[in-house]
């Protein structure tokens, strides 16, 4: 996570730099030094973009505590008695994950998604921010 924090910074430092360099007036000399500044920043904020849609993280270990449905009011959205989640149910899910150092990531998966786990189920958790992406069991 802390790698997706210093990549935002990063583009926000060049978009900005971008700005003041797209503000300064033209200097009227043979050499194109501002269009150069400019080409290279916005290459550099295209690069630092590009890298932050790749970014994830990838938890280990990890451990589903819990599957809750987000919304209670759609009948077709139960828990069966073992805690697994009814398939063909097509509503939202809250799922909490721990993590190796015993933190929680709660994300929201779609009833497809959650159908897949069960709580207790041991395995790699793969999510960028709070987007859930994959979860393979051990």
């Amino acid at each position: 996570m802390k790698k997706t924090v210093r990549l935002s910074t990063l583009l926000v430092v060049d978009i900005v730099a971008l700005a003041i360099v797209w503000l300064m007036p033209s200097v009227p000399t043979g050499v194109p030094i501002r269009r150069i500044f400019l080409v290279i920043l916005a290459a550099a904020a295209l690069f630092l973009i590009f890298m932050l849609g790749r970014s994830r993280t990838i938890q280990p270990h990890a451990k589903v505590a819990g599957i809750e449905p987000v919304s209670r009011i759609n009948p077709a959205q139960y828990l069966t008695r073992n805690g697994m989640v009814c398939p063909g149910g097509d509503g939202r899910y809250r799922v909490t994950f721990l993590v190796g150092d015993d933190s929680k990531v709660e994300l929201s998966l779609s009833a497809r998604q959650a159908g897949a786990l069960a709580v207790g189920m041991r395995g790699t958790l793969v999510f960028r921010d709070a987007v859930f992406l994959s979860f393979r069991p051990d």
